[in-house]
């Protein structure tokens, strides 16, 4: 099992920060660093952007810092037990130098989940822990083995990326173009054409499927009314929800949950 120690989730310190660890830590240490960085290794000063992370192995001289006037990052100390050291050298993560990812908000996420769980009372908080961690490293190491593509490289990826992810979490918001490019801080017209170059799909088209899968789901797992239904999946009202699901699966919301009806009962 990995046990998690000490952690902490989008920790600011509005000074200069500089951390020093002649000796090391007895536990791994997992940095997230979501500002300019400096790290001195091997006698070597290196200057990191944001979404830097680097993981420390037990007992290895850290010493970083920040290089502008405020730093933030998420940090999580764990320690594997004997038998779960191979799982970590299965990963074949590079240990005690910076890596530079181009988005860090999944990773960061899981951090987010791993402190709340450690501040849980839950019976089950070391297995969920556990998991929560090997789920982080698999992530991280998923991303250092591949190789950015294009896309990815943009500078605007990363804020791209959550606006995605928002949109398919909540498409019962009302998601316009102008509410999407304040989110994202560039003009409509150059978010329609980036979401759709990032992503190969345009932004209202995201909204429509992502509001049509919630709504089938709801069709088929709940009795609610098509009416209730369209208001839960954010349309103003049933008319229109009823004509954009025919035309997006060839039956009206109602032949559509009599049908996976009737395929549960061969």
């Amino acid at each position: 099992m990995i046990t998690v120690g000490h952690c902490g989730y989008d920790s600011r310190h509005r000074t200069r920060l500089e951390m020093r660890r002649p000796g090391g830590t007895p536990d791994y240490t997992l940095l997230l660093i979501k500002t300019e960085a400096f790290f001195r290794i091997d006698g070597k000063t290196l200057q990191t952007p944001p979404g830097t992370v680097i993981l420390y192995e037990p007992s290895v001289p850290v010493h970083y810092g920040s290089v502008g006037a405020s730093y933030n990052d998420d940090w999580i100390h764990f320690l594997p037990e004997d038998c779960d050291l191979p799982f970590l050298q299965e990963l074949k993560l590079p240990c005690n130098t910076p890596c530079t990812l181009s988005f860090t908000g999944q990773l960061s996420e899981y951090a987010r989940m791993i402190v709340l769980e450690k501040n849980s009372e839950h019976p089950y908080r070391e297995q969920i822990l556990d998991s929560l961690m090997r789920t982080l490293l698999y992530s991280l190491a998923s991303q250092l083995l591949s190789s950015p593509d294009e896309a990815m490289e943009n500078k605007y990826y990363s804020a791209m990326n959550e606006l995605r992810m928002s949109i398919l979490n909540t498409p019962h918001k009302k998601w316009t173009i102008e509410a999407m490019a304040e989110l994202v801080h560039i003009s409509p017209s150059y978010l329609q054409h980036l979401y759709r170059e990032l992503f190969g799909v345009s932004c209202i088209q995201d909204v429509i499927q992502a509001r049509l899968k919630s709504a089938r789901f709801y069709l088929r797992t709940t009795e609610m009314s098509i009416q209730s239904i369209a208001e839960l999946c954010g349309y103003e009202n049933e008319l229109h929800f009823m004509r954009q699901f025919k035309k997006f699966t060839n039956m009206t919301p109602s032949q559509y949950r009599s049908h996976y009806l009737c395929e549960q009962q061969k």
